[in-house]
C-alpha cells in the first residue's frame, strides 16, 4: 500500500476525477489495487479540496462496484494500445525510433546504464552523453581528441571509434573513449588506471544537498518561463507538488536597466512548504520535466498525447538526472524501478528527457531573460506582447537620446 499511496499522491493533481484516478492506479499497480481505490481516493480528497481542485462526490464513488471500475480499465487499456501506434509515428526520424527498432533500449537495466552514464558525466551535455552511450555502451572516460593530447599526452589509436556528438553553433564534433587512445611515445604520463582514478576523484560532488545559490537561481528564472511558484502549500511530507495551467500576475525583468513589467503566468508550480530545500529542488525539476517534455505545453497543438504513467516516468527521469548530475541525493532511482516490474520501461522519449535536462541546467547557469526562454519561443501571443514592450522601450530610449542632443 505504501507504493500505491506514493503513486496516488503523484497523480492526484492530474487524475483528480475518480475514473481517471482508478484506471491509472490499476495501470501502474495492477488489478490487485482495485479493492483499495476508494480508500485511497478518500485520503486524497482533503488535499484536493484545499487546492480547489475538482473531484467526484464521495457518495458517487462508494456506489461504484469493482466490476464497473475494472470495465473502465479494460476500455482504457484498449485505447492505449491504439494510441501507442500514434506515439511510434511521433518518434519517427529522431533518436527515439531506436526504442521500437532495438528492444534492448526499453529494458530496465540497459536504460539505467544509459541514465547512469548521463548522470555521471556532467561535463558532457545530456543529449551528447546519451548519444555517446548509445554508440559505445560501457564507455568510462570520453574526451575530444585534442584534450587527450593536451591533458594526458595520449594519441588516438589507428581506427579509433569516433563518437559523434552535437556542437553548439556548429554541426558535429568527435569524441573518443580512453580505450581508443594510447600513450604518446617518449612523453611522461600516467597509466590508464591512474588517469581513471584521478578523473573519478574529480567527479566527486557535494554532500548530497542542493547548493542554496543553485536553488535560488532556478527559482529566480521561473518567471521568465511563465511559471508562478507557490510554496505555501501545506501537506503531508509524502506529497511533493504539482504543475497546472494557471494565470497569476508575475514580474518579468525584460531588460536589466528597466523596471519589471507585470504579466500573467502560463503555469503554476505548487510545492509542499514542509519539504527541505533539496526536496523542493527535486519537485521543481520534476514539474519542469512535465512542461519541457510537453505534457503540458505553451502551445496546445504541441502537447504530447501520452498516458499518465508515461508522463510521470519521463518527468521523474528528468528529476533523477538533474539530481544525479549535481550530486544531490534523491529517492527517484527506487521510484523509477517500480515502473518496470517486468523488466521493461514504459515507452518514453529519451530525446525530450535529455532536452528537458539541458534546459533546466541552462536555468542554473545564470539569469535568463524572457526573450531567451521557451515561453517566448513557443507562445505566439506572449512573443507578440513582449516584442511590443521591447519596441516601446527602444523608442523611449531613442527619444531621450534625441532630446539630449537639443
Amino acid at each position: 500500500m505504501q507504493e500505491a499511496r506514493r503513486y496516488a499522491i503523484c497523480i492526484a493533481g492530474e487524475a483528480h476525477m475518480f475514473r481517471d484516478f482508478a484506471v491509472n492506479m490499476i495501470d501502474y499497480i495492477g488489478p490487485e489495487i482495485c479493492p483499495y481505490l476508494k480508500e485511497l481516493y478518500k485520503e486524497l480528497s482533503q488535499m484536493l479540496f484545499t487546492r480547489a481542485i475538482r473531484q467526484d462526490d464521495q457518495e458517487y464513488v462508494e456506489s461504484l462496484s469493482e466490476d464497473e471500475i475494472m470495465s473502465w480499465y479494460y476500455s482504457f487499456n484498449e485505447y492505449n494500445k491504439h494510441k501507442e501506434e500514434h506515439v511510434q509515428e511521433e518518434f519517427k526520424e529522431n533518436i527515439d525510433e531506436l526504442q521500437f527498432l532495438v528492444k534492448e533500449f526499453r529494458e530496465k537495466d540497459e536504460f539505467q546504464k544509459m541514465l547512469d552514464f548521463v548522470g555521471k558525466f556532467n561535463h558532457i551535455a545530456p543529449y551528447n552523453a546519451m548519444l555517446i552511450e548509445m554508440q559505445k555502451p560501457g564507455c568510462v572516460l570520453v574526451l575530444k581528441g585534442n584534450e587527450w593530447y593536451r591533458k594526458y599526452n595520449r594519441q588516438l589509436k589507428p581506427n579509433a571509434q569516433r563518437l559523434i556528438t552535437l556542437r553548439q553553433f556548429g554541426p558535429v564534433q568527435c569524441m573518443f573513449d580512453i580505450s581508443d587512445t594510447e600513450p604518446i611515445p617518449g612523453k611522461e604520463q600516467d597509466d590508464d588506471a591512474k588517469i581513471l582514478e584521478r578523473w573519478n576523484n574529480s567527479l566527486k560532488r557535494t554532500q548530497g544537498t542542493v547548493d542554496k545559490g543553485l536553488y535560488e537561481q532556478l527559482v529566480n528564472n521561473l518567471p521568465s518561463y511563465g511559471i508562478y511558484l507557490d510554496d505555501s502549500f501545506n501537506a503531508s511530507n509524502t506529497f511533493g507538488g504539482y504543475v497546472m495551467p494557471f494565470a497569476h500576475e508575475i514580474s518579468l525583468y525584460v531588460h536589466l536597466s528597466e523596471d519589471p513589467i507585470k504579466y500573467k503566468s502560463r503555469f503554476l508550480i505548487s510545492v509542499n512548504r514542509t519539504q527541505t530545500m533539496t526536496e523542493k529542488f527535486h519537485t521543481i525539476c520534476h514539474e519542469l520535466g512535465h512542461v519541457f517534455c510537453r505534457h503540458q505545453s505553451y502551445n496546445y497543438e504541441k502537447t504530447r498525447s501520452l498516458s499518465l504513467k508515461q508522463r510521470e516516468f519521463e518527468a521523474e527521469t528528468v528529476a533523477w538526472l538533474m539530481c544525479k548530475r549535481h550530486g544531490i541525493d534523491n529517492a527517484s532511482e527506487e521510484y523509477l524501478a517500480t515502473y518496470a516490474p517486468e523488466g521493461t520501461i514504459p515507452i518514453c522519449s529519451t530525446e525530450y528527457i535529455m532536452k528537458s535536462v539541458t534546459e533546466i541546467e541552462r536555468m542554473l547557469e545564470g539569469a535568463i531573460s524572457p526573450k531567451n526562454s521557451l515561453w517566448y519561443k513557443e507562445d505566439k501571443r506572449f512573443k507578440s506582447d513582449l516584442d511590443a514592450v521591447l519596441k516601446t522601450m527602444k523608442n523611449k530610449k531613442k527619444t531621450k537620446r534625441t532630446e539630449k542632443k537639443f
